[in-house]
Parts: C-alpha cells; structure tokens; sequence
C-alpha cells in the first residue's frame, strides 16, 4: 500500500518521494531529445497544450506526472508507455550499444544494403519498439550487424557514421 504522506489530494505521487522519480524525469528528457524537441517545440507543436515549463518540470522530477498525463504525452511521442517511463530495456543505455537512426535509413538515397533493412525492422518487431525513428542496438547486435554488412566490429562505427545512420557515438 502506498504511503499516505507520499500522496497529494488527488491521489498524484508527490515529486520527490520516490528517487524512480529522477528516472523518470531522465527517461522524458532523453525520450524529447531523441526526437530532436526543445522544450519550446513541444509547447509550439502542442498548440499549448504541453507547456515548456510543466514538461521542463517533470524532466526534473519536481511536478508529479498522473498516469492520465503520461499516457498522454506517449501518445504525443508516439512511443511505449513503458518506454515513456523508463521501464523497457530498450530506454536503458548499455555500453558498446549503438542507436541506429532509422529516419535516414528509410529515407537513404544510396545503394544500403537490403538486409541491413530487414534486420533493423526484425529486432523492432521482436522487441516491440514501435517508435520508429531509432533502435538501439545491443552490444550482442554488433557481430550480426558486421556480418550482414560484411565488415569487421572495428569499422561498424564508422561505416553507420559515414552512411549516416549513426545516432549516437558508443560510449565504450
């Protein structure tokens, strides 16, 4: 049972109570910045709905977020709601991972290989992540990546950059 104390009128977790909070608040910003969102697209784009400064809030855990709300602003991401809050896997960086941009790999006007394709929309299938503008590719992914692409792990890095397919750097 919940702790009374930690309970606002409404039955809203009160910010601060629970460290899942800053989490969460990390989740909804890397989820924005994934999308290439300022704070002031997503009140532009929103025609006001989403206020800069309330979802500015919740990214720092200092506004409780209401499940009506953060269903909402899945959909407005168009993403999981359990990616939403930092649940999956696929939210959690992992060393070595790579996230691939599937935006450019769709919209590549060179020659990519086809496989390379079909790979990327097969791990999506099989891990639900519908969200459809990147996939994080686990570090196990790399070696298949390589060999469907018939390179080495070594230059996978830089050939994803180079097609421009990479979206973020390997942390390792």
């Amino acid at each position: 049972m919940e702790n009374p104390d930690l309970m606002s009128e409404k039955g809203e977790l009160l910010a601060g109570s629970e460290p899942e909070l800053l989490a969460l608040g990390q989740s909804l910003r890397s989820i924005r910045k994934q999308k290439g969102l300022t704070l002031r697209d997503i009140e532009s784009d929103s025609q006001g709905r989403w206020k800069a400064v309330v979802i500015g809030s919740y990214e720092r855990g200092d506004r409780a977020l209401t499940l009506k709300k953060a269903v909402a602003l899945a959909r407005y991401y168009n993403v999981p709601l359990d990616q939403l809050l930092g649940l999956s896997q696929a939210s959690s960086s992992q060393s070595g991972a790579l996230s691939i941009n599937l935006v450019a790999l769709r919209r590549s006007s060179t020659q990519l290989p086809a496989a390379l394709t079909r790979f990327a929309q097969e791990i999506c299938r099989r891990r639900s992540d519908w969200n459809g503008e990147m996939l994080s590719l686990r570090t196990s992914d790399r070696a298949f990546l390589a060999i469907i692409l018939d390179i080495n792990e070594e230059s996978l890095d830089r050939w994803l950059n180079e097609n421009e397919l990479l979206l973020s750097v390997p942390t390792t």
